[in-house]
């Protein structure tokens, strides 16, 4: 028994020896890179490198790369061309995507990331209204690296409930995947400040059409149960008013005819009023919110509908969902019907708290 565990402890020993180590300051760490559409159908792809400055004020600054080429592995080399140190993608984080390129289609730059096996699939990749180059050189964080910034920020917007999940791993099971279809956040700048204003809807590959936040934030609820995030409504008075989503929960049912399937959405949204602006929350007048917020949902949840079959784009994963309940489905069948498709909405909104002001 005490040979057994020598023998064991030894062969741990050796294995520790086996991994290929790499010291940081003999390479280049990108958390960042962008992917423009250049002429002559070639990309840019820009790298940000960050250097950290000695001293007490810990500020950070990116140095940035750029290349134009037919493929990122080619630029990549010629980028090491005229560096010191070797680049390494092992800490990636975030990936962007410039909207022209992007409107283009994004298989081809995909194809090589998701081949990569030091890929982290919980990088989270976004769509740049504009150049994603100009995100980069924005000044728009000055004591903390862009990369991680920007992984921080579309981090903290999903768990927070406002922007619905999509890392590299939910976008390749949606791309390459049936009966869905992927999404990106879009980063915006506004006067060297970078906001998530909206979402990008894809076809395949292909970016086809946006969200803008409110829409988002239903499709955010339409997934799946979630906590967090605020909702906005105008009342009949024509003030505003919002909740904070305490607690929705959301189900899926599908109709008995299967030569015509209907889905029936169910969401239930247990909400609590953090901003009335001096209405006396009556018992009608709870009513009345309640109805307004009901009606504002179901109202955007069906435009979002209608947007999406014109589109015949499936963010949802609808198409999924039926394949999963259904024998025999047919994805060629489903898209030639998905145009017409019946697809019904039931909201319930549930008031569980007017705050510590009655």
């Amino acid at each position: 028994m005490k040979r057994l565990l020598f023998l064991l402890l030894g062969i741990c020993m050796l294995l520790t020896g086996c991994v290929k180590q790499q010291i940081l300051d003999k390479i280049t760490l990108s958390f960042v890179c962008a992917f423009d559409e250049a002429p002559e159908d070639q990309i840019e792809f820009t790298i940000a490198t960050p250097k950290f400055s000695a001293g007490k004020s810990r500020t950070v600054t990116n140095i940035l790369q750029s290349k134009i080429g037919h493929t990122s592995r080619n630029i990549t080399e010629l980028m090491s061309l005229q560096l010191n140190r070797p680049i390494k993608p092992g800490k990636l984080s975030v990936i962007l995507f410039g909207k022209e390129l992007a409107e283009k289609g994004l298989a081809d730059d995909l194809d090589v990331i998701l081949r990569d096996p030091l890929t982290s699939r919980r990088m989270y990749l976004a769509v740049v209204d504009g150049k994603a180059k100009e995100i980069l050189k924005a000044n728009f964080s000055s004591n903390e690296e862009k990369g991680m910034f920007l992984y921080n920020l579309i981090d903290t917007n999903v768990r927070n409930g406002i922007v619905p999940r999509q890392v590299l791993h939910d976008f390749e099971y949606a791309y390459v995947g049936k009966g869905r279809d992927p999404f990106l956040p879009i980063l915006s700048l506004q006067n060297n400040q970078i906001m998530i204003s909206g979402l990008a809807l894809f076809k395949d590959d292909k970016y086809v059409r946006s969200l803008d936040v409110k829409q988002m934030q239903v499709m955010k609820l339409l997934q799946g149960n979630s906590k967090f995030g605020t909702l906005e409504a105008k009342q009949d008075n024509g003030t505003y008013m919002a909740v904070k989503n305490d607690e929705s929960k959301v189900n899926y049912q599908l109709g008995n005819d299967v030569s015509s399937p209907k889905v029936t959405i169910n969401l239930n949204l247990n909400a609590e009023i953090i901003d009335a602006k001096g209405t006396q929350l009556t018992i009608e007048e709870q009513r009345r919110i309640k109805d307004r917020f009901e009606q504002d949902l179901t109202t955007t949840g069906k435009e979002l509908f209608q947007s999406c079959k014109e589109e015949g784009i499936d963010p949802l994963g609808l198409g999924d969902f039926v394949r999963s309940k259904t024998r025999n489905w047919n994805e060629e069948e489903w898209k030639q019907g998905y145009s017409t498709m019946n697809i019904a909405l039931n909201v319930n909104v549930n008031l569980t708290e007017m705050g510590i002001r009655k």
